[in-house]
């Protein structure tokens, strides 16, 4: 029932992967990224924080200020190549509650381009929310109606706004056209596969040959490799969240772990481009220091990623999480 369209990489070349860096809960807000904004409500996102008293206003005194020239200067001289930028679907306009974020979208765009970093726009948020988190998109966590077709054509129309606006901007690297969706059945699997398809065939014309089209592996990919054509296969790769990681008991485990897929990633980059779009140095409570989360933060840096490029999660928040 579920035939994969893909292309042969074999050619694909193993060169070093391009690091980067995810500038989360700066244009999509996180609770947990930045309670400040939050202190004195009881809204748990954006949505519900725009609609108190002075929400509005808390929101674009953080957008003015978390990412300044400063940060983007220090990134660019620390090596960084790419930024992966979480947006809503309210990014160009305002959207119900949510405030358009297009005027610091631009500002990014140049300043990237000033110094000489590329940017890949991520569409972290969209309409109905794709996933259950509360930086999904929803008015209400945990609330999930992306799989109606209204929504699934909204999105189309919004990356293709995006496009339209963005698709000459030498800076951009490549557009995300959803961050982790969530699939719970075979029926949602296949919407989300031909609505993948047909989104990025109306894309492809509106972007340079270089431009990426990345499509997320919904945390499957075993299954998602193969399945995206040609465009870019998004992994994202934590080891402080599984009943697995949490059971493990040392750092030993979790480097094992990161030979494994490094053997996997391997094997996925033989079927389509791949990046890993979010990683961590977190590691599960009972084992978590500076000292063990320094190690397995440069271990992941020394083990093979196989990809083409990674992106940490994240550069700044306010608490560790």
């Amino acid at each position: 029932m579920y035939s994969c369209y893909s292309r042969n990489m074999s050619s694909h070349s193993p060169s070093p992967a391009m690091p980067g860096v995810n500038l989360g809960g700066w244009l999509v807000l996180e609770r947990w990224m930045t309670p400040s904004i939050f202190a004195g409500t009881d809204a748990t996102n954006e949505y519900e924080l725009s609609k108190t008293a002075d929400g509005r206003a808390r929101i674009q005194q953080h957008r003015q200020t978390f990412i300044q020239e400063a940060d983007i200067k220090w990134l660019a001289q620390a090596g960084i190549r790419l930024l992966r930028l979480p947006i809503g679907y309210w990014a160009l306009d305002d959207q119900s509650s949510y405030i358009s974020a297009k005027p610091q979208l631009d500002w990014l765009m140049d300043m990237a381009r000033h110094y000489n970093l590329q940017v890949l726009l991520d569409l972290h948020a969209a309409p109905g929310a794709q996933n259950a988190s509360d930086h999904s998109g929803s008015g209400k966590t945990g609330r999930i109606r992306w799989y109606q077709r209204a929504n699934q054509r909204k999105t189309t129309q919004i990356l293709l706004d995006i496009a339209d606006e963005y698709g000459g901007h030498p800076a951009l690297w490549g557009i995300e056209l959803l961050n982790e969706p969530l699939v719970n059945t075979r029926r949602e699997r296949w919407q989300l596969w031909w609505w993948t398809r047909k989104t990025s065939r109306k894309l492809r014309s509106k972007f340079p040959s270089h431009v990426r089209i990345v499509a997320s592996d919904c945390y499957q990919p075993a299954w998602w490799s193969g399945c995206v054509g040609s465009n870019t296969l998004d992994i994202h790769h934590y080891q402080c969240f599984s009943d697995t990681d949490n059971q493990a008991t040392s750092l030993t485990h979790h480097s094992q772990v990161l030979d494994q897929r490094s053997d996997k990633y391997r094997d996925y980059a033989q079927q389509q481009p791949l990046i890993i779009g979010e990683w961590s140095a977190t590691l599960p409570p009972g084992i978590a220091s500076d000292d063990t989360e320094y190690a397995h933060c440069q271990s992941q840096l020394a083990v093979p990623a196989n990809v083409d490029a990674w992106f940490y999660w994240s550069y700044k928040t306010e608490s560790p999480g």
